[in-house]
């Protein structure tokens, strides 16, 4: 053969060869960029969250913690046995069970060391009611841009990179998981709230009428939407920090001389909550219905600080404007009753009887619901003669809402000073001359 042809029979033999080889690796590279692609997007462990049936947490350092599923609740059942945190909880397994890989960083890594991984700084291990029954995820060090974690799914050797806000959703401490109210009541269930602290006391019932009542003595209505605020924050308020699992050596706390004490009822029991010494920006504080000694936030305690008067209602009238139908006036000169008909109409009954203008009603049903304490006498509360209120100047009575319901009020002059209270209130209130005034100018007006 001529030698010139064999030399380019070679040549293309080489050249087959070197593209065969080529495309042998590019497939062989595509399939594995494939496959990473693959793992990338993908949710980490398919499983529903209903059948995860309990989950660890083994950190690198510190003790694990397991939660198991019993019933329809969520316990600690280690490193003892403990409520949970249901926002906490649920958070966690939401989070678990959506979490997916924002990359493949190796399919086969040389050392687990570069990531954290090689011991892994937190595992979590994962117990099912389906197959596969076990899931372990191994979480590592931050990626160099922070824009992410590195972790392995158990079984599987490659490293794959998680979201960093995943990180704050699935590192959790025994402290995160477990329960951090600091009452067991439940706020609706409160009816009793008796309130010691270094300046004073105050205690508030909730009466048959399901209204707070401050007991000065005598009982004397509360601000409603004041107390409210107190109960709703007994059952938000949160643990800071435990202290110690046990009461122990109780002394060092402050608690034999406390800055508050709660003494708390209702249909679900009786509880004290305790408030002893300041540490840092924070209080000790311990619940006789608790094992733990924890602190508070100094804002819990700046919320009970409250004084009779902050305390009590300073409204006379309680009614809905939009829903009165009725008001009677008994005053020096005479009486008179003003009512809406069927169709929304004012009109005077008695002693005239001809119709009125809305707006001028609204202006005055508008006013004597403005009537509000702007005082309490402290001196002889309850000798409603000193007061003028024996016989009062003003008679005001109001009904509204689809029951009829009427509420009283009562207003005198005595001393210079104008007094009122509502009919059923025990004791009265100083109100603002320029209040009575705007009263007397829409009487004057109809």
């Amino acid at each position: 053969m001529n030698k010139k042809y064999l030399n380019t029979l070679i040549a293309l033999a080489v050249l087959a060869g070197l593209w065969g080889a080529f495309t042998y690796f590019g497939r062989k590279k595509s399939a594995k960029a494939a496959k990473s692609a693959t793992a990338a997007g993908q949710k980490i462990f398919p499983v529903a969250r209903g059948h995860i049936t309990s989950f660890t947490f083994k950190p690198q350092d510190g003790e694990a913690v397991t939660c198991a599923r019993q019933g329809s609740a969520w316990v600690i059942t280690e490193p003892r046995k403990l409520a949970t945190d249901s926002s906490t909880l649920d958070g966690f397994l939401k989070s678990l069970t959506s979490a997916s890989a924002s990359e493949v960083v190796a399919e086969h890594p040389v050392s687990l060391k570069d990531f954290g991984l090689d011991p892994p700084q937190e595992t979590i291990e994962i117990s099912t009611d389906q197959k596969p029954a076990k899931f372990t995820l191994l979480m590592g060090s931050s990626t160099p841009t922070n824009q992410g974690f590195y972790a392995q799914v158990g079984g599987h050797e490659r490293v794959i990179m998680l979201a960093s806000s995943l990180k704050d959703s699935l590192e959790k401490s025994l402290f995160d998981l477990r329960n951090k109210s600091v009452v067991t009541l439940e706020s609706g269930q409160v009816d009793h709230l008796a309130a010691t602290l270094k300046s004073g006391s105050y205690t508030l019932v909730k009466n048959p009428e399901g209204v707070w009542d401050l007991m000065l003595p005598p009982a004397v209505r509360a601000d409603r939407f004041t107390v409210e605020g107190l109960v709703d924050e007994l059952g938000s308020a949160s643990m800071k920090s435990i202290v110690e699992e046990s009461k122990k050596d109780l002394g060092k706390y402050g608690f034999s001389n406390p800055t508050l004490t709660l003494h708390l009822s209702g249909p679900g029991g009786r509880q004290t909550l305790v408030v002893g010494k300041k540490s840092g920006d924070q209080y000790y504080a311990m619940n006789t219905a608790l094992d733990p000694v924890f602190t508070l936030g100094s804002d819990f305690l700046n919320q009970f600080q409250k004084s009779a008067s902050d305390l009590r209602s300073k409204d006379l009238f309680t009614y809905s404007t939009f829903e009165v139908n009725k008001v009677v006036v008994d005053g020096p000169g005479g009486r008179r009753v003003f009512e809406q008909n069927k169709n929304n109409k004012w009109s005077e009954t008695s002693p005239a009887n001809k119709m009125e203008p809305g707006p001028k009603l609204e202006t005055l049903i508008d006013n004597l619901r403005d009537l509000s304490a702007t005082s309490f006498p402290k001196k002889n509360p309850t000798d409603l003669a000193a007061y003028g209120l024996i016989k009062p100047l003003y008679t005001f009575q109001v009904q509204s809402g689809k029951q009829n319901k009427t509420q009283t009020v009562e207003v005198a002059k005595a001393g210079g000073h104008i007094y009122a209270r509502r009919s059923s209130d025990l004791v009265p209130a100083e109100v603002s001359e320029k209040a009575l005034s705007a009263v007397e100018e829409a009487l004057g007006a109809l």
